[in-house]
């Protein structure tokens, strides 16, 4: 993610049940706003920073009232925000994480990086061409590479005078279509993770504008058959709301029951 930062901080405890003694920024809607609009969620509703407040016990004080500001503005002006709802409003186009911070009384604060893109026209994806032979035992001890595809790839694109540059910081959504699992259960058929094996339907696009997801495939259960199938991904890309020029991509990697 793009996002980064500290997320919680203390000082100062106060023990009452109503006296804040740590914050804690919830992760941001997006990892990037759009220069020139307003931070979105990825379904392109516009969506505040949010921070919440703990008492010593780790209760949260529902009536707390923190205070959003933008860390950097002594360097520039690039975000704008609303210091009470959290509304944050991209001003300037500038490089690297642009910092948030979130406080409650005056010694407790927390910060969190946000980044400031260019807006994202188009996407684009193709296929895996190499076919994934399953192997058994089916374990985790087998690594990472075992019974799952190599990346399932898409490239998010921003065109400016003529030039194609990769959209970088931006939120892109996976679907498995074939086994179908639309709640992505890991007990299911095949199942959709990150490089790092976990179970991930959504990723963001790196400094070229690439994201991607592998498929994990259970050897037991798919393909039901000897011969090859495939599976099949749906990968989306929006900016508020509506579907970029390309989206959604239908990627395809096939696979071949190994032998027992």
């Amino acid at each position: 993610m793009a996002a980064t930062g500290v997320g919680t901080a203390c000082a100062e405890i106060g023990l009452g049940p109503n006296e804040a003694a740590a914050i804690e920024l919830d992760p941001f809607p997006s990892p990037s706003v759009v220069v020139g609009d307003t931070l979105r969620n990825i379904d392109g509703v516009v969506a505040p920073v949010r921070a919440r407040v703990f008492n010593v016990r780790g209760d949260v004080i529902d009536d707390a009232a923190p205070q959003y500001l933008y860390a950097d503005f002594n360097i520039d002006s690039a975000l704008a925000i609303n210091s009470t709802t959290g509304v944050v409003i991209a001003k300037k186009l500038v490089s690297g994480d642009k910092r948030i911070a979130a406080r409650i009384g005056g010694s407790l604060q927390v910060l969190r990086g946000l980044r400031i893109v260019t807006r994202p026209d188009s996407v684009n994806g193709a296929s895996l061409t190499d076919i994934l032979g399953t192997s058994l035992p089916d374990t985790g001890r087998r690594g990472l590479d075992a019974n799952s595809t190599r990346a399932l790839t898409v490239t998010v694109r921003h065109l400016e005078a003529g030039a194609i540059t990769g959209a970088a910081s931006w939120p892109v959504r996976f679907q498995l279509l074939n086994p179908a699992n639309p709640t992505n259960d890991t007990m299911a058929a095949a199942y959709l993770i990150d490089d790092q094996g976990r179970a991930s339907t959504i990723d963001t696009t790196d400094g070229s504008g690439f994201a991607g997801r592998r498929v994990r495939v259970r050897a037991l259960q798919f393909p039901s058959g000897t011969g090859v199938d495939s599976v099949v991904v749906r990968a989306t890309v929006t900016y508020k709301g509506k579907p970029l020029k390309g989206s959604p991509v239908r990627l395809a990697a096939a696979v071949r029951r190994g032998a027992r």
